[in-house]
């Protein structure tokens, strides 16, 4: 990363490190075991060029810490040898004082973050995940591993109980006191330095993907999901209709997939029999997608199974049971309502260090594929990365890591390298190599506001587009674009659309294209994807209220998209500065949309605007003065 002078180590006779840079320094850490600083019996320190070494000699082992600097910045390495178990958390990074750092980002585990900025100290601990931004003055520092096949990374920003006037931050991996006597390398932990934050998370992201060989080479998803609309209630009579109804559409609407989500399975975990909705089976609704033109896709939750399946009638050794050796239960529900209308009282967790249980997974995915399935979405992905020391598994002795991406790569080998998957409520890092696209922001609903409001979305995605199109397509969630059965407004249904089309990541919907008004199809259409194209955020580690801004670069028309989104509760006044935004000069400003004609503003780069309260505007800056392509659409397909 450039932009900035090369960070150093200090190494310190007590054990003790530092590490510091142009205006930062994070100083006196010590590796701490179980939130528990070491106590050595000796320490061992010898410095080199560029940083050095130090042992930690302890009762039955050593932790030794390699500081060493690549072209980029510092590495810290761990090696622990011991004569037993490892650990559950190995933290070489132990509360360390950060000064010089105003700011960070953090990093959530999985979908639903939480991700995004705050000010330091924070009002309570913050834990990150794989990847942790620090801010300072005219400094960014980003601290991160490139390496999540075996452990999960966790960075942490507290105030101690005993100091609370003093900020920590600790760094390390949950080892889940695997293993027993031997020498384990931890993956490495890079500290890096640039000008402005989003080049320091998006040089790690790019760092992570080219080690973890991400799939970000798919063609952007724009699919219809049944999940937002039809819930459960898709059947195969419903589906000619959808299908009879798409195709009526004329134009056609480009969908490249039909996806078939949650409700055609009796029971979770029986993912091949058929209910009663489904009279022709999976492979005949899979074959009325195909010949309808579309590619099939199918929903599956792989580490779930219900209390009332066949799997756990007959199977009951497959279930990951607690320590006690009681089944493992993520959902307990004995009121209404049941989780998609099943009878089901509880769900488990499939154990798949059972070789009998993955490959019953095996099976189902390969059968999937060989019916036709060529899009799959697996979800509630987060129940298959258990702590080892919480749960009794069939076979004990590995991460949960370990565990997890072991089912990861039966999956993409079963369903073929060719074929899209979708992760959703999923731990991201691990997933980096396997899916095509991932779910970042919680389920989006009909209302502004309540649990399903689209505030998580919005916040995730606009924290999580560091890493979109780096190792795979974002995806925001469903576009909801109908014009019935909602209690948004006209304003937030346009500004919710533009906001997640712009991004770059997967386009999907669950409404009836056939039945909606000819505006919101028309809008539906404006947000085809084009080349993978993805959009940059100015203003991004911005927090507060006010407008964001999402600025997209269509190269082949010399012209930029501009939307201007305000999420806050009240209308926001401001001065465009579209020089800034761009980085171009002169232009011509149109208005843009999928509706009116655009309308030019002239060549004044730094127009007023007002934007009403859960509404966006969007802006097409043209470097050759002509106006939008009448068919060009916000993904820049013509």
């Amino acid at each position: 990363m450039k932009g900035c002078d090369m960070p150093v180590w200090t190494l310190h006779d007590d054990g003790s490190f530092d590490m510091a840079g142009k205006g930062w320094k994070i100083s006196g850490a010590f590796p701490h075991l179980d939130g528990e600083a070491l106590h050595p019996v000796r320490v061992d320190v010898s410095r080199g060029t560029g940083g050095g070494r130090i042992d930690y000699q302890l009762t039955g082992g050593c932790l030794a810490l390699g500081f060493g600097t690549d072209a980029a910045g510092l590495v810290l390495r761990t090696t622990w040898r011991r004569d037993g178990a490892m650990p559950v958390w190995v933290e070489p990074v132990g509360h360390a004082a950060p000064a010089g750092l105003t700011r960070c980002f953090r990093q959530g585990l999985g979908m639903g973050g939480p991700s995004g900025f705050c000010d330091l100290p924070p009002a309570e601990t913050i834990n990150s995940y794989t990847v942790t931004g620090l801010v300072g003055a005219a400094v960014a520092v980003v601290l991160y591993t490139d390496d999540a096949t075996r452990f999960v990374q966790q960075s942490r920003l507290e105030r101690l109980p005993l100091f609370p006037d003093r900020l920590t931050l600790s760094a390390g991996f949950r080892t889940e006191a695997v293993g027993g006597a031997g020498e384990v390398e931890l993956p490495p932990l890079y500290i890096r330095e640039a000008a402005d934050v989003w080049t320091a998370l998006q040089g790690a992201a790019v760092h992570i993907a080219e080690h973890m060989g991400a799939r970000a080479r798919q063609p952007a998803s724009y699919h219809w999901c049944s999940w937002y609309y039809l819930y459960h209630n898709l059947s195969e009579p419903l589906l000619r209709e959808y299908l009879a109804g798409f195709n009526a559409l004329k134009p056609r609407v480009p969908l490249q997939t039909i996806q078939i989500d949650a409700g055609y399975f009796p029971s979770p975990g029986d993912w091949l029999e058929p209910n009663a909705l489904w009279p022709s089976g999976l492979e005949g609704a899979f074959r009325l997608i195909h010949e309808a033109g579309y590619r099939p896709g199918i929903w599956i939750a792989p580490f779930m199974v219900g209390n009332r399946s066949r799997v756990f009638r007959e199977h009951p050794d497959w279930i990951l049971r607690d320590p006690d050796g009681r089944p493992n239960g993520v959902w307990r529900i004995y009121n209404e309502p049941k989780v998609w209308g099943y009878r089901d009282e509880e769900l488990y967790r499939l154990d798949t260090s059972h070789p009998d249980a993955m490959a019953y997974l095996d099976t189902v995915f390969t059968t999937l594929r060989q019916w036709g399935a060529g899009f799959f979405k697996t979800d509630f992905m987060f129940m298959g990365l258990v702590d080892s020391t919480t749960v009794r598994r069939h076979v004990p002795g590995r991460t949960s890591v370990e565990y997890f991406r072991d089912v990861l790569a039966m999956i993409r080998r079963c369903i073929g390298e060719e074929n899209f998957w979708l992760g959703c409520i999923a731990p991201f890092a691990p997933f980096i190599g396997y899916a095509d696209a991932m779910r970042i922001g919680g389920d989006v609903g009909a209302s502004w506001e309540g649990g399903f409001g689209p505030k998580n979305m919005l916040a995730e995605s606009l924290a999580d587009q560091y890493f979109n199109n780096v190792w795979w397509q974002n995806d925001p969630d469903a576009i909801l674009v109908r014009d019935f059965h909602l209690q948004l407004t006209d304003d937030e249904i346009h500004a919710l659309a533009l906001w997640q089309g712009i991004l770059g990541g997967t386009v999907n919907t669950s409404d009836p294209l056939h039945e909606i008004a000819a505006d919101r199809l028309a809008l539906w259409r404006f947000l085809e994807p084009g080349d993978g194209g993805m959009a940059m955020l100015p203003d991004w580690d911005r927090t507060g209220g006010g407008v964001r801004y999402a600025v997209r670069h269509y190269a082949d028309q010399d012209a930029w998209a501009v939307l201007v989104f305000n999420a806050s509760d009240d209308a926001c006044t401001v001065r465009l500065d579209l020089a800034r935004l761009t980085g171009v000069a002169r232009g011509t400003i149109y208005t843009w949309g999928p509706t009116r004609p655009p309308q030019s503003l002239g060549v004044d780069l730094t127009p007023v605007i007002t934007v009403p309260q859960h509404a966006a505007r969007l802006y097409y800056l043209s470097g050759t003065g002509t106006p939008p392509p009448p068919e060009m659409t916000l993904g820049g397909r013509t």
